[in-house]
């Protein structure tokens, strides 16, 4: 009986170190605001007025690792909503090289950026500040528009990757979308009962 109790509890803590794992998926997330203070806040933003300037930051998260290098792309939307005009990376000791650029009015490009000395991927990283204009095509009438975060192209690759530092193995990271005209969230009304039916 024991025995069987202790596999038993065995095959759960495996399970919830499995579900742990999987839950620190490192990624790239898009935001449209910063505090100052390392802490950044909505992935959604509706359109700006005209002519007026949109600091967008770009994020690497849950990485829990020193961090050696990363390449990405940011595909902004086709409908011109925002046009990029900048980017600004952070000081950074042992400075960075980079190489690429973040893809103005679409282009196929891409940015690769090595680090000097390793950066600590275990709090939100900031990449670069993109400053972008709102143009006045931003129509929220046709729906959420998308901002994504993707591989570096031309290379093969499928996602945005990072390298890990000291042992400067590649790995993948997850590109998240961030939304223009986010909108409501469609739902539609149902009892209890009809929920409860769902999972019978």
């Amino acid at each position: 009986m024991k025995r069987a109790l202790a596999g038993v509890l065995a095959i759960a803590f495996v399970g919830l170190m499995a579900a742990g794992a999987t839950a620190q998926v490192p990624f790239f997330q898009v935001y449209f605001d910063d505090d100052s203070n390392g802490s950044y806040g909505s992935t959604a933003a509706n359109c700006g007025p005209v002519n007026t300037f949109q600091n967008l930051y770009l994020v690497a998260l849950n990485w829990n690792m020193f961090v050696a290098a990363v390449d990405y792309q940011v595909v902004f939307p086709a409908s011109g909503a925002l046009l990029f005009s900048n980017d600004t990376f952070p000081t950074v000791p042992g400075g960075h090289i980079v190489i690429g650029a973040t893809p103005a009015n679409n282009s196929a490009e891409g940015l690769a950026i090595s680090y000097g000395l390793p950066r600590s991927g275990f709090s939100p990283m900031l990449i670069t500040t993109m400053s972008t204009i709102w143009t006045g095509a931003c129509n929220c009438s046709s729906g959420p528009i998308p901002l994504v975060v993707g591989p570096y192209p031309g290379v093969g690759k499928t996602t945005p990757s990072g390298v890990r530092w000291p042992d400067y193995v590649e790995f993948q990271a997850v590109g998240m979308t961030s939304l223009l005209c986010p909108g409501p969230v469609s739902t539609e009304s149902k009892t209890w009962g009809a929920v409860k039916a769902l999972y019978r």
